[in-house]
């Protein structure tokens, strides 16, 4: 009796140490679009945006929204079909965990660009910065949402230096519309050992 009992706990409390990840979080938001890429003074603008992970979860990708007009701003030419934008996932201390490229598709004006990573990497609980960044010589523009904080969980977040500049949060509750894309299902949250749970009824 002891011994079933024993094995219907560790099944309870198997249980209770996963928590349902979301299969999505996003920020579906506009009013505002800011510079990405090359800027006319040398500036290499990067955008991204803190996003706060509940539970340990596999990333398997995130989408922003860009604007590719096709036409030079300040002088500087834009982004054309097949400029590659990339994002890399960097954790809160300055590691770079993981990145993706995305080549700027044949229709694009006004759209959200997606960016897929390897579906077996799984980070832990914390806050990420989802960081968009560029090589060429050029520029677009990123969508962002003024005005109220509409994630507290996060913030938008700009470099001048590319990837590896200084990065800064832009204004006072300012977000960038977002869809940051994890596994489905339970992950484990905490380690609860077997030994551990049988120590309970000893």
């Amino acid at each position: 009796m002891k011994s079933l009992l024993t094995f219907l706990m560790v099944l309870t409390l198997s249980g209770a140490v996963f928590a349902d990840c979301p299969d999505l979080i996003e920020l579906d938001c506009g009013g505002g679009t800011a510079w990405f890429g090359l800027r006319h003074d040398g500036a290499d603008v990067a955008q991204g945006q803190t996003v706060t992970l509940e539970c340990d979860a596999a990333i398997l990708g995130v989408e922003f929204k860009f604007q590719v007009t096709g036409n030079p701003n300040g002088g500087v030419p834009s982004m054309v079909a097949g400029d590659e934008i990339h994002v890399t996932v960097v954790d809160m201390d300055n590691n770079q965990i993981m990145t993706a490229t995305t080549p700027i598709p044949e229709d694009i004006w006004n759209d959200w660009i997606s960016f897929e990573f390897p579906e077996d990497m799984v980070v832990p609980a914390g806050e990420y910065l989802f960081a968009a960044y560029t090589t060429v010589e050029r520029q677009c523009s990123i969508w962002f949402c003024p005005g109220e904080d509409l994630y507290e969980e996060g913030a938008r977040m700009v470099s001048l230096g590319g990837l590896d500049g200084t990065w800064g949060a832009f204004g006072d509750g300012h977000d960038i519309p977002f869809r940051v894309h994890l596994n489905s299902g339970g992950v484990p949250v905490d380690n609860v050992s077997l030994t551990n749970i049988k120590g309970l009824f000893q």
